[in-house]
């Protein structure tokens, strides 16, 4: 609130600049500028503490003290309570230790007026610059392999729950075969048990037919038997 405030009494000539400005980048390209700030305060501060470093390190915490109370505006703006409280906490956890540092660094130095810095100096500055570039592109490049590292998880889980489903659908099969089979079974054991009884019918029948021959036969000859037998003339006894 205390942000929002600053900005609501601005006058109107810095007001919309400064509020244009601030709109027209998002919390996280806020938030990426501060870390890219006190990445390079560290790295200076690691290095040889020389007048010139210390009070670009002192620019740079301001720096990152604006983009600090930037995000908070846009937090407060969004209404998100998380992003607040850490724009908040960032002041106090960074930005505060690191000033103090800074501020006995040149203590000890005794003479804070700005002079000019040496060849060498610049030379290191430059250094120091291109180990902070270094470091950026470091966490761009740990952003981008954590990218591809959580695509390539995405992609082996999608690839397990397809192995799943084809393991699945091979059990189906299987299933379905040993069914099949069952049935094949079932009906070769139908088929059997026909052509055993058309067996059985068929011998009988023909049994019935030879035993109908045989019968028709022993009509036959007894009846010519019974023809070819001359009759009994004698007379009966009196």
């Amino acid at each position: 609130r205390l942000a929002v405030c600053f900005f609501i009494h601005l006058p109107d000539s810095l007001f919309y600049p400064l509020f244009t400005f601030i709109m027209s980048q998002t919390y996280e390209d806020y938030e990426r500028d501060y870390v890219a700030l006190l990445s390079r305060v560290r790295s200076f501060l690691a290095a040889s503490r020389s007048r010139s470093s210390l009070l670009e390190c002192e620019r740079l915490l301001e720096e990152a003290r604006k983009c600090a109370v930037a995000m908070r505006g846009l937090a407060e703006i969004g209404g998100d309570v998380v992003r607040i409280q850490q724009a908040e906490q960032r002041s106090q956890r960074d930005i505060a230790p690191l000033s103090r540092e800074v501020s006995s660094a040149l203590d000890k130095i005794g003479n804070v007026t700005y002079q000019a810095p040496t060849d060498v100096e610049y030379g290191n500055l430059d250094t120091q610059r291109l180990i902070s570039q270094s470091e950026e592109l470091l966490r761009e490049s740990q952003v981008l392999c954590a990218s591809s590292e959580q695509i390539g998880n995405e992609t082996l889980g999608q690839m397990g729950r397809q192995r799943e489903q084809l393991e699945a659908t091979n059990q189906y099969l299987h299933d379905t075969s040993t069914l099949t089979g069952q049935a094949r079974q079932i009906l070769q054991d139908m088929r059997n048990k026909t052509l055993r009884k058309k067996s059985v019918l068929y011998a009988l029948i023909v049994l019935l037919i030879i035993a109908n021959a045989w019968a028709i036969h022993h009509l036959w000859t007894k009846g010519k038997h019974s023809n070819n037998t001359p009759p009994n003339d004698t007379p009966p006894n009196v």
